[in-house]
């Protein structure tokens, strides 16, 4: 896998029957293995930025079940911090998941596609 290539899978039945924080953890669990090798053995830890409050419920204490528990184990090599953003603000990722809900037809009206300096 490149690096520079888009993260983004098909979720397997049994994941989307998972819990909504757990389907957040998989997607950074996903993330963290994509680019293992860029951040293993950083420096300085690296932030994770989310716009999931669901996340929190990892920030008390639980009774692990066997999922959580083997992704526990493989956070442990990593050196980062998890940081929350208003998904108001983190437009970026909201045009990637929204892109397929864009009515092109209409917002293509009146669009300079380069300016006239170029």
């Amino acid at each position: 896998m490149e690096a520079n290539s888009p993260l983004s899978r098909t979720m397997q039945p049994v994941e989307k029957n998972y819990e909504i924080y757990d389907k957040e953890l998989l997607a950074i669990i996903e993330a963290l293995s994509k680019w293992k090798q860029y951040l293993l053995d950083v420096r300085k830890p690296f932030e994770i930025w989310t716009d999931h409050k669901n996340i929190k419920y990892f920030r008390e204490p639980h009774k692990l079940n066997g999922q959580q528990a083997r992704w526990y184990l493989k956070l442990q090599d990593y050196d980062f911090t998890l940081q929350h953003i208003l998904g108001k603000t983190n437009m970026k990722a909201d045009i990637l998941l929204r892109k397929d809900q864009v009515n092109t037809w209409e917002d293509d009206k009146d669009v300079k596609m380069f300016k006239e300096e170029l």
